[in-house]
């Protein structure tokens, strides 16, 4: 068993220990300590990052109360080594799952719904309820979060007694055996769990809803909160001000920017659609031949027109109308459409003559072929 040096100071994250066993695997080297400040992967969150006798720690697991910290070189059995958190890392994750428990909690006085499912790492955070509520709901809590925290509401983390325990109403995920880690926002929480929390409220800053969709038979929201969230506003300012700047729009403008450029690229699209027709159905029409087949070619930025290219063959084809797109070069893709031939067989004759790949039904195919377009048309 490895003493739990993080579960008495959350906020320590220096120390030294004994190496208590060293072990090579696959991972790297296995290493016990008689006692670590280094929170392992648990809970939901992943693990503390930093430094044991000078190496990088890539990870930590617990199982059975034993941690285990993987580096890449051994330490020597016996040893006292240092070991030093990052303690800025650990800051973030700490504010991250403190907010989880003002909002699960919140959650749960309202609505009765249980956190059925949390993950935190250092690039998402999720909580997954058993209820469904809105988003508009949700908003509403996550203001209530953020007056907890600025009323600065005091964060405890206990271990009671079998008796104390027993007496408690607190929330947990699953059924827990032994020691049970009590974790209390005064006033809003009470709840079963193993991480570092800070001390007040107010230390988390802010707290932000980023996503919120149903899953499953409840909800999952997304979330960010103190250095987090005030991270990813920057973040998202910056977008905007290179937005503002890309487009020439003012900022605090950019919404009405967008929209007015989303507008413009819909228009400009509609009035490429119809020239586009009407370069088919001059194509068409000056091309004319005798007969009952039809055949268009296009360039090769014309894909999405050859269903309309075969609907003008159609008013001066009554047989088989092709529709070719593409350059001698490169080959072409076909679409093909009659009301009178079965083109199943038109295709294997085509893949006999050619190199074609392509499939479809009696009153249509499709694929692509390699070949002079002047030998394809005199072909069909």
């Amino acid at each position: 068993m490895t003493e739990k040096l993080y579960d008495k100071d959350a906020y320590g994250h220096e120390f030294t220990a004994t190496v208590l066993n060293c072990e090579e695997d696959k991972k790297g080297f296995k290493v016990v300590l008689d006692k670590t400040f280094f929170f392992p992967e648990e809970g939901g969150q992943t693990p503390d990052t930093g430094t044991l006798g000078g190496l990088e720690v890539v990870h930590v697991s617990i199982k059975d109360d034993v941690i285990t910290h993987y580096l890449n070189e051994p330490l020597e059995v016996g040893a006292t080594v240092t070991g030093k958190v990052d303690f800025d890392h650990r800051f973030l994750k700490m504010q991250m799952h403190s907010a989880e428990h003002i909002f699960s909690g919140l959650v749960n006085s309202r609505f009765g719904y249980n956190n059925v499912g949390f993950h935190l790492s250092d690039n998402s955070a999720t909580m997954d309820y058993d209820g469904k509520f809105s988003y508009e709901e949700a908003l509403e809590l996550e203001r209530k979060v953020n007056e907890i925290i600025v009323e600065g509401r005091k964060i405890t983390a206990v271990y009671p007694s079998k008796e104390e325990l027993a007496a408690l109403s607190y929330r947990s995920k699953k059924e827990l055996t032994g020691p049970v880690r009590i974790v209390t926002v005064e006033g809003v929480d009470v709840c079963a769990c193993c991480a570092p929390h800070v001390r007040n409220t107010s230390e988390i800053g802010v707290f932000k809803i980023t996503s919120w969709e149903n899953y499953k038979s409840g909800v999952r929201v997304n979330y960010l909160a103190g250095f987090r969230a005030i991270e990813d506003y920057e973040r998202r300012l910056s977008d905007l001000r290179e937005i503002s700047r890309t487009l020439s729009f003012k900022q605090g403008e950019e919404l009405a920017g967008v929209v007015k450029l989303s507008k413009d690229l819909s228009d400009l699209k509609y009035k490429e659609v119809e020239l586009r027709n009407k370069f088919i159905d001059l194509k068409v029409k000056s091309e004319k031949t005798d007969g009952e087949n039809g055949v268009c070619i296009l360039p090769s930025d014309f894909s999405s027109n050859m269903k309309y290219a075969c609907d003008a063959l159609k008013e001066l084809y009554p047989g088989v109308r092709t529709v070719l797109c593409g350059s001698d070069e490169e080959g072409y893709r076909f679409y093909a459409e009659s009301d009178t031939s079965d083109l199943t067989e038109l295709l294997k004759l085509l893949k006999e003559k050619f190199n074609v790949k392509g499939g479809g039904k009696k009153n249509a195919i499709q694929g692509t072929i390699l070949a002079k377009s002047g030998e394809i048309r005199n072909f069909l």
